[in-house]
């Protein structure tokens, strides 16, 4: 018996191969896009799940009152306030947001490493990385002990011992304390551990690092949350609003006070509130879901294929069954014997999914910048019953309808003449150009999108400007200063200049900003810059003028603000000659005493999922505490010979501003493109995505057209005896074909509005919803109808009359 079925099923198969092509590749690549999802899935979810403490750490955001932006740096009073104040917080670390690059120095050798770490004693009760030498103890026990990873630590001492050296960092000496290992897939992945210099004191206004705080088990967030605002209000607000006689909830009202928002560390890596996870990067969660979802629209368009070509070809096999029911086999065992054909195809679907992935996974893994490998045996057991679920749940409609024949009208033919399976037909194929017009959709409006991000004045000069990063080293603004003084007498350097935000780097400091007069005050970006930084960068002043070398005060008593920062100050209409303090020093202290001189137009130093932040900037001259700060050096550079001009500056960099350091530069808008990077990606997918579910249906529909059309050439014939034209007949082939479009156009419009609506509110700065997509789609889908259906209809109308009336 089983032997006649597998001969049954072959010789089906080998009659009808370009179904059983169609059915299998588009349910293939639909299995491999969905195990890669579920690899790439597993993967991103599993950062920090090695960590014990998982459920109990939590990073501390704040959430700015006035504009909803969450910032994941915070103050040392919070730091040092919340374990004294909250029973339930029993520890807390800061740490620095960013990896810094340093070099080590042993003996007479030097190693570079980009991974360094500022942190305090505690470090490792919150990341207990397995120790390999040394002890967490030692480490603790004084701030010029550091630690090493065990890849960095073997590159500086080979197979010596490394515990107990003693090496040199920045002139200073250190101890190394301890070598760990870092366990695969952890937010913190440091090659060196350093201590602060010293401990940290209260203060509210400086917002420079991460808080992480371990948290009692089976606390009520949210009251601890409200508690941590109420220290907030009576620790850094209180004392200042009630001295200038306001209550707290007039300020709050009226200026806002920041609240807290915390980020638990098991699930921090894809889902953080300020968009941001750590140094070692962030998991793109929003990616994630448009590629599952991908997977599954590309599952469902093929299982609507395996359905429609399956219905459609029934009435090929209707003598079969009409055959079998005569021969006494039960209703039962012919559906068994159709879903079983269908499961083996979804079988075979499945063993090439895994052949389409293995060979795909290295190009995924470029892609996305990740190392995922196929050997995961959960996300190999998923794939494997949702084949078989899939192909099951697809096999039982046609194994239905097959089972339901008739065997007395199917033996008589008149079966072919039946209209059974019309209506779940056109469903099948209203749904199949559903899909495809939503991918064809989207597609649109994610490029519209792309290219409005590539295409939008950014209000800085980008262009040519070549940034040279600036490591750790002594006398940071005296190097700056002599690249500066030599470097711009170069005939292909314009101009050189520096600025603490480097556009595309983001958000990298911030502290308070408060007017003098009215007592406004909030937190606000803060970018320390040289006196040509924005004739530079071309910067648009609205009022007032640009810092000033001849003006000897502008270097410790001049202030210039953005548009954001003088409407949330209210001096928007009147910014110049405004008085404002800074949250780096005291209120008491005379010098906090900022006069604003200029406003300059918005302009992005951050992403497009930003909003974009109130800002100031004071110079570098009039901060000597803020010397150490100079992030990279910007040259402005001629089209030219810009390879000669790049080993220019190398050349000097190296003998007069750092050798031990490499030499590591990008040009600007190169730096800024990387801030939608993660969204030209989707784009990319959304392409791929989209000519695979194109071809897909296209595929589908001509076979499905072939099928059609043959059983309809005898009524074409007919026709065409009557007297019909090629035209006439033509119209009556293709009109049920453009019906279903239509449809299905209507139906769609509703639906990739919302979705794609839900996808723009990710951007802050966005396109308006473009029409001319939902207009050109249905057209699209309508000429693929008459391109594939009408080729068919076409040919079907030069059929010989003779060979399909010979019998009536």
């Amino acid at each position: 018996m089983l032997q006649v079925w597998f001969k049954i099923f072959f010789r089906n198969s080998k009659k009808n191969w370009l179904n059983s092509l169609i059915n299998i590749s588009g349910l293939t690549l639909g299995l491999a896009g969905l195990l890669i999802v579920l690899l790439y899935l597993n993967e991103e979810k599993s950062y920090n799940q090695w960590n014990p403490n998982k459920n109990d750490v939590y990073r501390v955001n704040l959430k700015q009152a006035k504009n909803s932006e969450v910032w994941f740096t915070v103050n040392a009073g919070m730091y040092l306030t919340y374990p004294k104040e909250l029973p339930e917080v029993t520890e807390a670390l800061m740490v620095k947001p960013f990896y810094r690059s340093k070099v080590i120095q042993c003996k007479d050798a030097f190693e570079f490493n980009d991974k360094t770490i500022f942190t305090e004693p505690q470090f490792f009760d919150f990341f207990p990385f397995k120790i390999i030498e040394g002890s967490t103890q030692k480490f603790a026990e004084t701030r010029t002990n550091i630690a090493l990873s065990k890849e960095y630590a073997e590159r500086i001492f080979k197979d010596n011992k490394a515990v107990g050296n003693t090496v040199k960092i920045d002139g200073e000496n250190y101890i190394v304390s301890c070598v760990y290992k870092i366990p695969k897939n952890s937010h913190q992945e440091p090659d060196l551990l350093i201590q602060f210099d010293e401990a940290f004191e209260v203060n509210w206004g400086n917002h420079n690092n991460e808080v992480f705080l371990r948290i009692t088990d089976g606390t009520d967030l949210e009251n601890l949350k409200q508690k941590m605002n109420q220290v907030i209000i009576e620790k850094a607000y209180r004392p200042n609003v009630e001295a200038n006689g306001m209550t707290i909830e007039e300020f709050d009202e009226k200026y806002g006070i920041p609240t807290v928002l915390l980020d638990k560390l098991d699930t921090l890596y894809l889902h953080n509130t300020a968009k941001r996870a750590g140094p070692s990067g962030t998991g793109n969660y929003q990616l994630l879901m448009v590629l599952l979802g991908l997977s599954i629209l590309l599952i469902v368009i093929s299982c609507v294929n395996f359905i429609n070509l399956s219905v459609a070809t029934g009435t090929q096999r209707a003598k079969e069954v009409g055959v079998k029911k005569t021969l006494g086999l039960p209703k039962k065992q012919l559906l068994m014997q159709y879903i079983s054909e269908i499961v083996l195809q979804g079988f075979v679907s499945f063993v090439f999914a895994l052949v389409i992935v293995e060979l795909a996974l290295p190009f995924f893994n470029e892609f996305v910048e990740t190392e995922i490998s196929i050997l995961h045996s959960n996300s190999l057991i998923t794939l494997f019953f949702t084949a078989i679920f899939v192909s099951f749940l697809v096999g039982s409609i046609p194994a239905i309808y097959l089972s339901n024949f008739k065997e007395i009208e199917v033996l008589k033919g008149s079966v072919s003449k039946s209209k059974k399976g019309n209506i779940a037909r056109n469903i099948m194929l209203g749904l199949q150009f559903l899909i495809s017009g939503f991918f064809i959709i989207s597609m649109l409006i994610v490029g519209n999108q792309i290219n409005y991000m590539m295409e939008k004045d950014l209000g800085f000069d980008k262009e040519q400007v070549l940034s040279v990063d600036v490591y750790s080293m002594p006398n940071k603004y005296k190097k700056y200063k002599l690249a500066k003084e030599v470097l711009s007498k170069k005939e292909n350097i314009i101009d050189v200049t520096s600025s603490m935000f480097v556009p595309g780097e983001g958000f990298v400091n911030g502290t308070g900003l408060k007017h003098k007069i009215n007592d406004k005050s909030f937190n606000s970006a803060s970018n320390v810059v040289d006196y040509n930084y924005i004739d530079f960068a071309r910067i648009k002043l609205l009022k007032g003028r640009n810092f000033s070398k001849e003006i000897t005060s502008d270097s410790d008593t001049k202030i210039i603000i953005n548009e954001t920062a003088a409407k949330e100050l209210g001096i928007y209409n009147k910014p110049l000659g405004e008085k404002l303090s800074l949250g780096w020093l005291e209120d008491e202290d005379a010098a906090n005493n900022f006069e604003v001189v200029g406003m300059i137009q918005d302009y992005h130093f951050d992403g497009f999922d930003s909003k974009i932040s109130p800002m100031f900037m004071v110079l570098w001259e009039g901060m000597s505490f803020t010397h150490s700060w100079i992030p990279a050096i910007q040259f402005k550079v001629k089209p030219n010979n810009i390879d000669k001009t790049i080993a220019e500056i190398e050349s000097f960099w190296k003998q007069n501003v750092d050798a031990k350091y490499p030499f590591s530069y990008e040009f600007l808008d190169k730096k800024f493109a990387k801030t939608y990077k993660k969204y030209q990606k989707q784009q990319t997918l959304f392409l791929i995505l989209s000519l695979l579910v194109i071809l897909i249906s296209l595929l589908g529909l001509f076979a499905l057209a072939t099928l059609t059309i043959q059983q309809r050439l005898k009524e074409v014939a007919i026709r065409k005896t009557l007297g019909a034209s090629v035209k006439e007949i033509m119209i009556q082939l293709l009109q049920s074909f453009l019906k279903v479009v239509i449809i299905s156009s209507v139906i769609l419009i509703p639906i990739a509005y919302y979705f794609m609506q839900n996808w723009l509110e990710n951007f802050v700065y966005r396109i308006d919803m473009p029409l001319l997509p939902y207009l050109i789609t249905p057209i699209i889908l309508i000429v693929l109808v008459f391109s594939v259906v009408g080729l068919k209809a076409y040919k079907a109308t030069k059929i010989s009359l003779i060979k399909y009336l010979k019998f009536e």
